[in-house]
């Protein structure tokens, strides 16, 4: 029994050394105390996370949707400034602030880059071919105010792209980066021929409404006169234009072919042809009319029918070309040392380059083989 009792006290004596007893001078320690330091694992990081970069993308986004904001009262249609002009003929001096006054009431930052932005794209040869599709697409934008909001989507873009991408803080900056430089002209691209598209449609009705009042006993320009006034867009507005133009001393076949140049329109060319003809040669421009409206409206017809049977090769391009895009993105985010190895070894980096070359090829190759001629 006192064996017993001489072995509890000491195991009572030895617990007591082993846990201390708190002094009051003593402070408590930091969480990052408590973490156990694993090996190569530094607490401070586990317990503090870096939200520098989230905050400068979110500052850096908020300026930038600042600057966006001070372009818009620039964008003034030019159904808008008709319609100004009218206020100021009626109304005197009650009128809104016309484009000018807005633009000389904006901020000097704004002012100056919208002028340098003017500038650069003055000297450069693709200013031509990027304003010939934003007047096709009906955007009214200036080039310095295209050359501005191009500038803005890629630093959003490349933010964006930083923030998104984890730990690869620079791989996604520069994704994002390139995302932002080719994304603004593909959308411009493609709203630009989806309005030619739209006009390509509508082209077959409007020369056969054209011929009808030919038939009726109208004139060339108060047929088209009625088509401006009751033809949808993109046709209505076009033919418009092409009106106004006559009204100002421009022949009517060269307003009519600066409608089919400006929509890039070959059917356009087509009945431009066949109006000059008529003019030079002599005949029924209603008939003639008619007959190519018979032939657009075939030929649009042939060319649905080509569309829908390659859908299918085109679906399967869209497949091919999107999938390797898709698991690169997804393998940064599950596996990124893993992914890693493509930027940072050298073998990595020839697989990259070799990969991108051959996805272009491949994209190019694709498009050909489904892209059929009518």
């Amino acid at each position: 029994m006192t064996a017993v009792t001489d072995i509890g006290l000491s195991l009572q004596i030895n617990v007591g050394a082993d846990a201390p007893s708190p002094s009051p001078t003593s402070r408590p320690q930091p969480a990052a105390a408590l973490v156990p330091r694993a090996a190569g694992v530094d607490p401070a990081t586990v317990a503090v996370t870096d939200r520098s970069p989230y905050i400068a993308a979110g500052l850096l986004a908020l300026a930038l949707f600042v600057l966006a904001t001070a372009l818009v009262p620039t964008r003034q249609t030019k159904r808008e400034d008709r319609v100004a002009a009218i206020d100021a003929y009626v109304l005197g001096d009650t009128v809104p602030l016309s484009r000018q006054e807005l633009k000389a009431a904006q901020s000097t930052i704004t002012t100056q880059l919208l002028d340098m932005g003017d500038r650069v794209m003055k000297d450069r040869k693709s200013t031509s071919k990027t304003m010939a599709l934003i007047e096709r697409a009906d955007l009214p934008f200036r080039a310095g105010e295209w050359l501005v909001l191009r500038v803005i989507a890629i630093v959003v873009a490349a933010a964006v792209g930083m923030v998104l991408a984890g730990q690869g803080k620079v791989v996604g900056l520069v994704i994002g980066a390139v995302l932002g430089l080719l994304l603004m002209p593909l959308g411009l691209r493609f709203k630009a021929a989806r309005r030619a598209r739209k006009f390509e449609a509508q082209l077959p009705q409007i020369l056969l409404l054209i011929s009808t009042s030919l038939r009726s006993g109208f004139g060339l320009p108060q047929s088209l006169d009625a088509v401006a006034r009751d033809a949808a867009e993109p046709a209505g507005k076009e033919f418009s234009r092409a009106l106004a133009e006559t009204r100002i001393g421009t022949d009517i076949s060269d307003a009519l072919e600066r409608v089919a140049v400006r929509m890039e329109s070959k059917s356009m060319n087509w009945a431009v042809m066949a109006i000059r003809i008529q003019r030079q040669v002599g005949g029924n421009l209603a008939d003639t009319l008619r007959t190519t409206a018979g032939t657009l409206r075939e030929r649009e017809s042939l060319h649905r029918q080509v569309a829908t049977l390659s859908a299918e090769g085109r679906l399967s391009a869209y497949i091919l070309v999107a999938m390797p895009i898709f698991i690169f993105v997804y393998m940064t985010q599950v596996n990124y040392g893993y992914v890693s190895l493509l930027w940072t070894t050298t073998v990595g980096l020839f697989m990259s380059v070799g990969g991108l070359v051959s996805l272009g090829v491949g994209i190019v190759w694709m498009r050909q083989v489904v892209k059929i001629e009518v």
